[in-house]
């Protein structure tokens, strides 16, 4: 059960301080993995999880949490790939 709120975690912060394409909202690159998440959220209790997640990040996203993160991410002399897809 640990997997779920982790998903919601990748799901919210690879595409938005990463740069990753949406996860577990496609089809082409992990398609088992989009189809059991998205039939997670059709659950109440997963659904309830993944707005309290959800809405945990979005607001430490508005404090500027991740600001830091965003900087070296952008950094182009790193030496970390910060983008797999």
């Amino acid at each position: 059960m640990t997997w779920f709120p982790t998903a919601i975690f990748m799901e919210f912060m690879l595409p938005r301080v990463f740069d990753w394409s949406p996860v577990f909202h496609e089809t082409k690159t992990f398609p088992k993995l989009t189809t059991w998440f998205q039939q997670c959220k059709k659950d109440k209790v997963f659904a309830d999880v993944h707005k309290d997640i959800w809405d945990f990040w979005v607001l430490k996203e508005q404090e500027g949490q991740f600001d830091s993160i965003k900087d070296v991410v952008k950094e182009t002399s790193s030496d970390y790939k910060w983008k797999y897809m």
